[in-house]
């Protein structure tokens, strides 16, 4: 069963509704948004350590995790 828009919101704060949208389309589990943020996160140490980059529904999620904080940090600079 796909998330809610509020389970969305508890595990990322400060999202877009069109990336809680596009997050919800995934169709993903709670636990696969979870370990996408943790990338998100500990990209540098996780991606250096392991030598790769999430993939599947995990991958998608990161993208979207990834592409929503770069629109962020663009407006802040604005």
């Amino acid at each position: 069963m796909p998330m809610t828009y509020d389970e969305v919101c508890q595990i990322v704060s400060g999202l877009s509704d069109q990336a809680v949208a596009r997050i919800i389309a995934t169709g993903a589990t709670r636990e696969q948004l979870l370990e996408a943020f943790t990338w998100l996160r500990e990209d540098e140490y996780l991606g250096g350590e392991l030598e790769r980059r999430p993939a599947g529904i995990v991958g998608e999620l990161y993208d979207i995790l990834l592409a929503e904080e770069t629109e962020l940090e663009d407006d802040e600079r604005a």
